[in-house]
């Protein structure tokens, strides 16, 4: 019995060792790492610098990361072409829809005529690139949702 129990609880002392997530703290994020792993995880990195990163996951959609100077958040964040035909109270009831949704902000961008939508990670107290990919993972998700409320075809998706 003692042998039994001994094993089982070396066994799970063994898989929280191997799947444990580990913090990481402001002052240690690198976007090599958060590349690094998202590129793990199946996303493809499209373009990297120290504080931008740009992905692409298997469904072709795109989100770019951007980490604030103060290392405070990460910006997820995506722009998409609006209808040159659109008529601007359209657009401004979409956005009123859209912004209803829990997790993401949508602004029209008049100067790109694109709303853009952006989720703010905060990484203050640290995070894990867990967290951070399931952060991702509902932005896709909600950016999703918000295309379905589009029942004008406003967006413009060429």
């Amino acid at each position: 019995m003692k042998t039994k129990l001994l094993t089982t609880l070396l066994i799970c002392f063994f898989v929280n060792l191997f799947t444990a997530q580990t913090l990481v703290k402001p002052a240690d994020i690198k976007m090599s790492s958060i590349a690094e792993f998202l590129k793990g995880k199946g996303y493809t990195i499209l373009e990297q610098k120290d504080t931008f990163i740009k992905i692409e996951n298997k469904n072709k959609a795109v989100l770019f990361m951007d980490i604030d100077e103060g290392k405070k958040y990460i910006n997820l964040n995506e722009n998409i072409l609006v209808k040159k035909d659109a008529a601007k109270e359209k657009i401004d009831h979409l956005l009123l829809d859209i912004n209803n949704l829990a997790m993401i902000k949508a602004d029209y961008l008049p100067s790109q005529n694109s709303v853009g939508f952006q989720y703010f990670f905060w990484i203050t107290n640290g995070f894990t690139y867990e967290t951070l990919e399931d952060a991702i993972i509902e932005f896709f998700l909600y950016q999703g949702d918000a295309y379905g409320l589009d029942k004008d075809k406003i967006f413009d998706y060429q």
